[in-house]
């Protein structure tokens, strides 16, 4: 089953998907934001950006548009949601659905919560009411889908501050860390020290240390690091660019200094992990 809402004047589009048996619209060329909850009784196997994901029953997971997915297991029972920025841009409206750093651009690029029985009678509830509120056409549709939108944005933002962080997380511990992850999202190719982010939110680096410590398994550097690099592998994987094109458009006037931290961070060279995971360029 597939519903659509389309606004031609400002091009938004708001998408209800729900088992496809042909390929799923998850492509990255429409500039989705994707929410898909699995939810039949076994694993729904995914590819994002060519790693292996396998989203269990009962769990739901947070894509975006910069992701290259591929479904393997196209039979699976699932209910997806997929918006672009001009049907509702979750930066611009941050304030009233706080996943931004969270469910999207966070530290985990593929972040997947649980939802209990209480939590998957919920969202049964809130996608009953989307299908409805899809097949009802009149003034009032679109802002009604967008309202729908945001209520569950905001339950599955609750369930994963419960999930990720401690009990003893403040609000603003958990907004540190988000708006963190976000900040490296919009200026990791030039931004790469700590101190460079704690400048933008006039915060201490050590600040930001101590709270990634209470509530993370990462440091704030391991973020900085791992989102040039899972990038870089983006470049190596669907573009033709060379490492040192690469290595440039991250910011390394050095191309030794981004190879050396991109065998840190993966344990092999660029070279061999482009010849490993060689594939056809996507369009």
């Amino acid at each position: 089953m597939l519903k659509s809402f389309y606004n031609s004047k400002v091009e938004a589009r708001f998408i209800l998907c729900e088992n496809e048996l042909s390929t799923p619209p998850f492509d990255k060329s429409k500039k989705y934001l994707r929410i898909i909850w699995n939810r039949s009784l076994s694993p729904i196997e995914f590819l994002v950006d060519d790693k292996p994901v396998l989203l269990l029953p009962s769990q739901l997971i947070c894509l975006t548009y910069l992701q290259h997915i591929h479904m393997v297991n196209t039979d699976a029972c699932y209910s997806a949601l997929l918006f672009n920025r001009e049907f509702y841009c979750i930066h611009t409206n941050d304030q009233e659905v706080s996943c931004n750093g969270l469910l999207f651009f966070g530290s985990d690029a593929t972040p997947v919560i649980y939802l209990d029985e209480s939590e998957s009678v919920t969202l049964g509830y809130l996608f009953t009411a989307l299908k409805e509120e899809f097949d009802t056409v009149d003034n009032n549709q679109e802002e009604m889908l967008r309202i729908l939108l945001k209520r569950l944005i905001i339950r599955c933002t609750r369930v994963a501050r419960k999930q990720w962080f401690r009990s003893t997380a403040s609000l603003t511990d958990v907004d540190t860390v988000r708006q963190f992850v976000v900040h490296v999202e919009e200026n990791y190719k030039t931004l790469h020290k700590v101190s460079d982010y704690a400048a933008v939110m006039h915060k201490s680096p050590k600040t930001i240390t101590n709270t990634f410590s209470l509530f993370s398994d990462k440091t704030p550097l391991q973020i900085i690091h791992e989102r040039i690099i899972l990038e870089a592998k983006r470049q190596l994987l669907y573009t033709d660019k060379s490492l040192k094109q690469i290595s440039h458009e991250l910011g390394f006037q050095d191309p030794a200094q981004f190879s050396k931290l991109f065998k840190n961070i993966e344990g092999q060279n660029a070279a061999d992990f482009k010849r490993k995971h060689l594939q056809p360029v996507s369009g």
